[in-house]
């Protein structure tokens, strides 16, 4: 029966495997120290700018420290790009270095899912298509055109898990039979520096995974594995209030305020998703799979910032969960789409066959994307830091 499982009512059922998994963070690093600075010189900026004197509130907006940061976000550091460095780079990085190093050919790939809140361009080319062209994945086979399929899948910081749901069911119908997973963001070009909530917070990185095709008896997930949420309503907590296609065109003092980036309301994200991820949204991931807490062996949640997921994971542990928790060490930041495949990646002693993961990914929208599996092949992982 080859890769394929049983036929129902005429469709032929694969499983999927994750064959593989890479990441790729660039060489400059940013402390919390240099952060801090940073948002210091923008206040001198404002100042020297004539803008008068800051208000309480305002001021508190350029105030922080590696004291601080480490205590309310966790982080010691974080990666960011050089100048000129783009989304593609990072995702380009990490794909070579994944199809270098499980001997894969750029024609064995018939998909690309390219999950990215930060498109390399606005609005086209879609990254997909310029990662094709990046790693010379074939257009033609035998005179005829090939068939590749491929998306920009976008979600805020629950892409990729979201992608991941998008690559099983394109392998599990049969529509493709090896994909490769990018995850990928520069989250500092979204960064205002008049404001601490996400300048302390974010980091840049890549991250490629190839999902793969198995007969359905050795698939890592299954349907009822995947779960996911949104919640429109709540849509100012994280955004971007102008430059879209909203406001496509902001003014003078917009960009100045800085605009044009992401804004937060932290403590309404913390107060909101830390016990509805800690509590009703996990049961329902693990009461529609027919798990427990107790049956993970370990879990990665998107790491937003390590304080909240340790609330969060405090409150699993009450009910029973006493796995692993993967992440990045706080050395990352907060990569958005490449935040969970590098805490996979980085953490390769743990990608044991048989073990039992959840992967937990929540943030704007509001929005929350959850996927359960087991290990049932080897999972090779590779992290390449800086430029080759």
């Amino acid at each position: 029966m080859g890769l394929m499982g049983h036929s129902r009512m005429g469709l032929v059922l694969s499983g999927m495997r994750l064959e593989g998994i890479s990441a790729y963070a660039p060489e400059e690093v940013w402390s919390n120290a240099r952060v801090a600075a940073r948002l210091r010189l923008e206040r001198m900026r404002r100042r020297a700018a004539g803008s008068g004197p800051l208000g309480a509130e305002e001021a508190k907006l350029f105030e922080t420290s590696d004291r601080w940061v480490r205590r309310f976000i966790g982080f010691q550091e974080r990666r960011f790009c050089s100048d000129g460095e783009a989304t593609i780079d990072l995702a380009a990085q990490a794909a070579r270095l994944l199809l270098e190093r499980t001997g894969t050919g750029p024609g064995e790939i018939d998909s690309i899912l390219f999950g990215s809140v930060t498109p390399t361009h606005l609005y086209s080319p879609p990254d997909a298509a310029m990662l094709q062209d990046s790693l010379g994945i074939p257009l033609w086979n035998d005179g005829r055109p090939r068939e590749i399929k491929g998306a920009d899948v976008s979600l805020a910081c629950s892409t990729w898990v979201s992608a991941l749901a998008m690559a099983y069911s394109f392998i599990r119908s049969g529509m493709a039979q090896r994909i490769l997973l990018i995850g990928a963001d520069r989250m500092s070009a979204t960064i205002n520096w008049r404001d601490r909530s996400f300048a302390t917070v974010l980091g840049d990185a890549g991250t490629a995974t190839l999902c793969s095709a198995v007969p359905e008896d050795e698939d890592w997930f299954a349907p009822s594995q995947f779960w996911s949420w949104l919640d429109g309503s709540q849509a100012d907590m994280i955004l971007t209030p102008v430059g879209g296609s909203r406001r496509p065109d902001p003014t003078a003092d917009e960009l100045a305020l800085g605009q044009q980036r992401l804004a937060m309301d932290g403590a309404k994200v913390r107060s909101t998703l830390v016990p509805f991820v800690g509590g009703p949204a996990a049961d329902a991931a693990l009461t529609k799979a027919g798990w427990r807490f107790e049956d993970l062996d370990f879990v990665a949640l998107h790491e937003a910032n390590r304080t909240l997921n340790a609330s969060i994971v405090g409150e699993w542990r009450r009910r029973g969960f006493g796995g692993e928790v993967l992440d990045a060490g706080g050395m990352f930041g907060n990569t958005t789409a490449a935040s969970i495949p590098l805490a996979l990646a980085l953490n390769p002693e743990q990608l044991a066959a048989g073990k039992r993961f959840g992967l937990f990914a929540f943030g704007g929208g509001l929005s929350a994307s959850f996927a359960l599996g087991t290990i049932r092949h080897p999972l090779p992982a590779f992290v390449q830091l800086g430029p080759r």
